[in-house]
This record gives structure tokens, sequence and C-alpha cells, in this order.
């Protein structure tokens, strides 16, 4: 399981870095994004350029947390299993809030992995012996 979990985290940290390297190129709209308002009023948001280079570090910050979880889990170590419960936990509550604002599938779906993960994790550590 703690495998899985590390593939998880490593998956999403490659996203991450995907979309950092996009934000700092030039801002170009695919055709099919434009169909979709939501999606363009944040591309909008982002033709600022500090804005962008801020958003893409932010994204690789959070691909160096992921990397850090994920290679911590892989290599089974307590720490990273304590740092991915303080790291998920601590989204929870804005997860929670988000889901109720609007559901969706995708965002119920994050907040339920997510809290599986935490519940999982936790389980784990108490139970384990090193």
């Amino acid at each position: 399981m703690l495998r899985l979990i590390a593939a998880f985290r490593l998956a999403k940290a490659a996203l991450l870095i995907a979309a950092g390297i996009e934000l700092l190129r030039p801002l170009h709209i695919p055709e099919w994004v434009a169909r979709f308002p939501q999606v363009m009023a944040f591309v909008w948001k982002l033709e600022d350029p500090h804005r962008k280079h801020l958003v893409a570090a932010v994204a690789f910050a959070y691909a160096a947390l992921f990397i850090t979880e994920g290679t911590g889990l892989w290599l089974e170590k307590k720490w990273a299993e304590y740092l991915t419960i303080v790291a998920t936990a601590s989204f929870l509550p804005f997860e929670i809030y988000e889901a109720v604002k609007k559901v969706t599938v995708l965002r119920v779906s994050v907040l339920v992995i997510n809290a599986a993960i935490v519940i999982y994790l936790w389980w784990n550590v108490r139970h384990r012996e090193d």
C-alpha cells in the first residue's frame, strides 16, 4: 500500500512539474481551452508574468514536497509517513470546504482519497513495529 501511495505522490509531482514548466512558457491558449469559461477565467488571471511565475514556483514547491513524500514512502521510511499525514491532513479542511461549496465527482474523490491516505498512514505508523 505504501508503494501505491508513493506512486500516486510521484505522479502528482510529475504533473505539477509539467504544469510549472508550461506556466514559464509564453501564454498560448489552445482552442479547446477557450471553450471552458472557468478555465479561461483562470488563464486570463495568469496573463500577468509575475503571477504566472508565482504559480509556477508554487507548483514546483508542491512537486518537491510530493517527491520527498513519494521517495520516502517508496523506501518505507517512517518519517515519510508522518510527513504525508501532516501535509495531507493540513489540506483536508480546504478540500471539505470546496467539496461542500460545489459538489463534483472530482472534488469528492480527491477528498475521499486523501482522507483514506491519512487514515491508512496513521493506522500504519501506530501499528507497525520497527
